[in-house]
């Protein structure tokens, strides 16, 4: 008689177990919250909307997502990505990535409308690259935190006998390069925050933008060594996953960084360039040309007494017209004489 083999059964791990459960909670919350504002607006309304308690709900959703994202997609779990750092249980994968990024677009959108905090106009303010760096900020992390556990998953020598050789260091530089752009990105965001000024006084702008630019062109190397590696064939990035995608995205952002600071030293080189010319022609016989309007519109109120009234109003309108004109035209000049001499772009360069 044949028996039947039946495999063995693996009890989940406290990790496995710890995901299933931040991702049920996760739903729970959500799936009660809308059933009250569907259920009774007004109650809603009344306890929830605006309150400590929506507040309250959305951070604790925002640890339970960013829990899930943490355990679902290590290597070491076995759940959403395996061994390899590629995605073997892709609905998991995606799925919890987008319950993080709809807990932060919640976070976000309470902060604007209930606390007058809007943190994408904060950041569109101060310019895109300054967005940029703080984007590269949470993209760098991901590099790191992705190769480590890749780094964890294949190379610790308490779980693996057999160590691949390539596969070990460029993992150890994917941790090496997202921990230097992490640490960079936060230097210059800290910088731009704290010691950038909106005045041409001090050098501090000046300052803060070589070391945007020198820091931009380091990055870019590196992140274009980084995709080169641990994308390859024997690198954890190959599969796709988040190594795959963090390292590719860390890549544009440099790469947007360093011809964002190249194009604002070209501004700033050319405007320095056009301050020493000299002035054009048609600037230096404005004021004769002036004149000679004036001249005739006095010549014209003596050719015409009958009409002086409502003549001289014309004039006195348009003399009013012209002294405006003219205070807009210095202004406008002297504004282009302190942009010329002063400064350009995000960082204001004097």
């Amino acid at each position: 008689m044949q028996r039947r083999y039946t495999a063995p059964t693996i009890p989940p791990t406290p990790t496995q177990q710890w995901s299933v459960a931040s991702i049920t909670i996760t739903f729970l919350l959500t799936f009660l919250t809308l059933s009250l504002q569907m259920a009774s607006p007004a109650k809603a309304t009344k306890y929830l909307h605006g309150t400590k308690l929506e507040l309250g709900l959305i951070l604790l959703l925002s640890g339970f997502t960013c829990s899930s994202v943490g355990t679902a997609t290590n290597p070491a779990s076995g759940m959403a990505v395996n061994a390899s750092g590629g995605v073997s249980f892709g609905n998991l994968f995606y799925s919890t990535w987008a319950s993080f990024i709809s807990a932060m677009g919640a976070l976000l959108s309470f902060l604007r409308t209930e606390r007058g905090f809007d943190v994408s106009s904060e950041l569109s303010s101060r310019g895109n690259r300054f967005r940029t760096w703080a984007i590269l900020i949470v993209v760098t992390l991901i590099v790191m935190g992705s190769s480590a556990s890749c780094y964890d998953a294949k190379c610790d020598e308490l779980y693996n006998d057999i160590r691949p050789v390539k596969y070990c260091r460029r993992a150890a530089f994917g941790v090496s390069a997202g921990c230097i752009g992490c640490v960079a990105s936060l230097a210059v965001v800290a910088m731009r925050l704290s010691c950038a000024t909106m005045t041409l006084e001090g050098r501090a702008n000046r300052t803060i933008f070589i070391i945007e630019g020198i820091l931009s062109v380091v990055l870019f190397c590196i992140f274009g060594f980084a995709v080169a590696y641990l994308t390859s064939e024997k690198g954890p990035g190959a599969p796709l996953g988040n190594l795959y995608y963090s390292s590719w995205v860390a890549f544009a952002l440099t790469f947007f960084v360093a011809t964002s600071c190249f194009e604002e030293f070209q501004a700033a080189k050319s405007m320095i360039l056009l301050g020493r010319q000299p002035p054009p022609q048609e600037e230096q016989y404005s004021d004769i040309e002036r004149e000679r309007e004036a001249l005739n519109s006095d010549a014209n109120s003596i050719a015409m007494p009958d009409e002086r009234i409502p003549y001289d109003n014309d004039n006195a309108s348009i003399a009013e017209r012209g002294d405006s004109q003219a205070g807009l035209s210095s202004s406008a000049s002297s504004g282009f004489s302190q942009r010329v001499t002063g400064s350009v772009g995000e960082v204001q360069i004097n």
